[in-house]
């Protein structure tokens, strides 16, 4: 059986980890996780680090995997970071310049094809036609070549590509995203709940923007730069 590292990713509450490790399963305690694809199957599991090295052979695909958890290569103050999922991202010590390269360039293809594009009710605009052919072959191979990976890092650093479709601003509508929905299950029925149903609805996902005074009144914990371009 075949594991394949896809992606350090936000789970829901009370998740446990796929690998039952002394004679039980774990869960996340920041509800982030090191997501694998069982290449038999085709299915995608939440594992935690440690137990993600137990399963993967080659240790060195851990280094640059793409982080949903953290905006930076750096660790930052915000949702998902200092995870216990995130310890195997991209932004670990050991990734190289071309890893790191590679990651952002995987990440950014997923957020613009996948992560943000496919969110229920968001604007059909994220996704990126001359992207298909690139993504269909990464879901194939689950890797990206040196021209693709700089074709991907050069259209999202261009002049004509909008700041609402660049990596930064894709990373924390996902991040607010997922922090809304979490707040939304959790809040009991009644006018806050409507406020933050209508945060989400209305200028998330249709203008893929919140305001500071949006983001306090959610109690969202993002990146301190967050929708600021």
């Amino acid at each position: 059986m075949t594991w394949i590292p896809v992606r350090i990713d936000f789970v829901e509450p009370g998740t446990q980890c796929h690998r039952i490790a002394n004679g039980r399963h774990h869960g996340f305690k920041t509800s982030t996780a090191t997501i694998l694809l069982n290449e038999d199957s085709g299915q995608e599991y939440p594992f935690g680090p440690v137990c993600a090295q137990h399963m993967v052979s080659d240790k060195s695909l851990l280094r640059g995997i793409p982080d949903f958890t953290t905006r930076d290569f750096t660790l930052e103050e915000g949702e998902g970071d200092h995870g216990s999922g995130g310890k195997g991202g991209f932004q670990g010590a050991d990734a190289s310049d071309a890893e790191k390269a590679h990651a952002f360039a995987k990440r950014y293809l997923m957020l613009r094809m996948d992560r943000v594009a496919n969110i229920p009710g968001i604007q059909s605009r994220i996704q990126y036609a001359p992207l298909e052919k690139v993504y269909a072959e990464f879901l194939r191979t689950r890797e990206l070549t040196d021209d693709a990976s700089r074709h991907i890092i050069a259209l999202e650093r261009s002049e004509k590509t909008p700041v609402i479709y660049r990596s930064n601003h894709l990373l924390d509508v996902y991040t607010a995203y997922v922090q809304l929905n979490r707040r939304i299950k959790e809040v009991k029925p009644g006018s806050y709940l409507d406020t933050l149903v209508s945060i989400r609805d209305n200028s998330l996902l249709k203008r893929l923007k919140l305001s500071e005074a949006q983001i306090r009144a959610a109690k969202l914990r993002l990146h301190p730069q967050a929708f600021t371009g």
